[in-house]
C-alpha cells in the first residue's frame, strides 16, 4: 500500500517546487486526530518551513491557515484527514478533491472544501488529499490502534517525500 500511494504522490508532485503539507483533526475526538498528529510528528522532525515545504498543523480549523498557506505560494497541498471511507480502520486512501462531498471528511466537511476552493482561486495549487480511515471518534479518547497504525505509515510515507526531496522540480 505504501509503495503504491508513494508511487502516486510522485506523479502528483512531478515538477513541483514547493509543497504544503496540512493536518486537519480535533484532537479531542480520538480518531479524528490522524491529521495533526500527522503534522505533529512532521513538525518535530523537519520544523514548520524551508524554501521547499512548509508544515501545517490545522486543527479543526483549517481555513484560520489560509493566509499563511497562501503566501507560501505551494504548487500542490498534501492535505491529511480522518474520514469515513466504509473500510477498515486506519486504511489510507487518496481521496480526489472532487469526491469530499461524498466522505465525511473528520468534523469539519464544509469548511475544507471552501477552503479548498478559496486556495485554488488565490494561488491556484493542486491538492492531494490523504484520508485515514477512522474506527472511532469518540469525545476525548485515545486514538484507536488501527488508526495509529496508518498514522504512522503516513508519517514514514511523507517523511520519504521529504528526505529524498522528491519535491524538487527539475532545472
Amino acid at each position: 500500500m505504501k509503495t503504491d500511494l508513494l508511487t502516486l504522490l510522485l506523479q502528483y508532485l512531478k515538477g513541483v517546487k514547493k509543497i504544503v503539507i496540512l493536518g486537519i483533526g480535533s484532537e479531542l475526538m480520538q480518531d479524528d486526530a490522524a491529521g495533526v498528529i500527522v503534522t505533529q510528528a512532521l513538525l518535530k522532525k523537519y520544523g514548520d518551513s524551508n524554501s521547499k515545504f512548509k508544515i501545517v498543523c490545522g486543527y479543526n480549523a483549517p481555513e484560520n491557515f489560509s493566509s499563511i498557506i497562501a503566501d507560501f505560494h505551494p504548487d500542490h497541498i498534501i492535505i491529511i484527514d480522518a474520514a469515513d471511507l466504509k473500510q477498515l480502520p486506519g486504511t489510507i486512501h487518496n481521496v480526489p478533491v472532487k469526491a469530499i462531498n461524498d466522505y465525511t471528511l473528520g468534523t469539519h466537511k464544509i469548511s475544507l472544501i471552501i477552503m479548498i476552493r478559496y486556495l485554488k482561486e488565490v494561488i491556484n495549487c493542486d491538492f492531494t488529499v490523504l484520508a485515514v480511515q477512522y474506527k472511532s471518534i469518540e469525545f476525548n479518547a485515545k486514538m484507536t490502534k488501527e488508526v495509529k497504525s496508518g498514522v504512522k505509515k503516513v508519517i514514514s510515507l511523507l517523511s520519504e517525500i521529504l528526505d529524498k526531496n522528491y519535491v524538487i522540480a527539475e532545472t
